[in-house]
């Protein structure tokens, strides 16, 4: 009786602390704003106050001055096309930062012709490490591109079907876009400059594509001129930087931490509440009854065996 209460007691306490190393340990998510790691957002988000966003209906309805990083991991609802539709229309600035993903679908709904190619970038003459890391140098004069002299990529693609005057900053004459994926330029592939951020103007606010949202993480916000390319991204934002988390890839310790929210959230109302003293009651005492029901029944066979 005493082993198996231990043992129930010993499950109770290492789910509660695993629990506790779960909720605490920081996110390590791409992209996340509260991930310190090489692949987050964190040093950004602090160094510019911005607000994470766990839904687009988060949206705020008067988006004058408000500026949105968009990295469209996953698909959108037709509600969530809506709204960002109606936040760029009555003001706002969306910041679509793709990384092959939904981006597209973003532009087709909004009515532009612009496009993310899909196919990869690489430079094999001017690039950081090795031609999956770009660097780019030609800038048209812009706000978005005030002080920036350089730009680092990480496995970049370009954007198609951009006017002109739309586009901001251009590769280098020595890229290509590698559509077959075996990393040579080949007869018929796209070759540079080619455009890789553009500008656009829809209704009172811009859209701002990026083809890589690389830029933004931790480990090369410090690359070329990337801080200043962020700094000018983050002027726009009058009103406030907003940084959408609801079309990210979720990793196994973010979808942990996302059930310990709602069985917190669930907890926190006086039904969750009884429910966790009913549990813990039951979890304690259950050992106890256990030793009842053995003891009477050892008490029934005596008295059988007495007869």
């Amino acid at each position: 009786m005493r082993l198996r209460k231990f043992l129930a007691i010993l499950t109770v306490a290492l789910v509660v602390v695993l629990a506790v190393l779960v909720w605490f340990f920081p996110s390590n998510g791409d992209f996340r704003s509260d991930n310190p790691s090489w692949n987050g957002l964190e040093d950004m988000s602090t160094a510019y106050t911005a607000m994470p966003l766990k839904s687009l209906s988060d949206l705020p309805l008067l988006s004058q001055g408000s500026t949105l990083i968009l990295v469209p991991y996953l698909d959108f609802t037709p509600a969530e096309l809506e709204g960002l539709h109606r936040f760029v229309t009555r003001g706002g600035t969306l910041v679509l930062a793709d990384d092959y993903g939904f981006g597209n679908h973003v532009l087709e709904y909004l009515g532009l012709k612009a496009r993310f190619s899909g196919g990869v970038l690489l430079d094999p003459l001017f690039c950081y490490k090795n031609k999956w890391f770009p660097r780019i140098f030609h800038f048209e004069s812009s706000p978005i591109t005030s002080d920036v002299e350089s730009l680092v990529l990480n496995h970049a693609t370009c954007l198609t079907s951009v006017e002109t005057s739309d586009a901001l900053a251009l590769s280098s004459s020595s890229s290509f876009l590698d559509l077959n994926g075996n990393e040579e330029q080949d007869e018929g592939e796209p070759a540079g400059p080619l455009p890789v951020i553009a500008r656009c103007d829809l209704g009172s606010g811009q859209i701002i594509l990026i083809s890589d949202p690389s830029i933004f993480i931790n480990s090369m916000e410090n690359m070329g001129s990337n801080h200043e390319f962020i700094r000018n991204i983050t002027s726009t934002a009058s009103s406030g930087l907003l940084v959408d988390q609801s079309h990210l890839p979720s990793s196994n310790l973010q979808q942990s931490k996302s059930l310990l929210a709602s069985l917190r959230k669930s907890f926190s109302s006086p039904v969750g509440a009884v429910t966790v003293v009913i549990l813990t009651l039951a979890v304690t005492l259950l050992p106890v009854w256990r030793g009842k029901e053995t003891a009477t029944g050892s008490k029934i066979l005596g008295e059988r065996r007495g007869h």
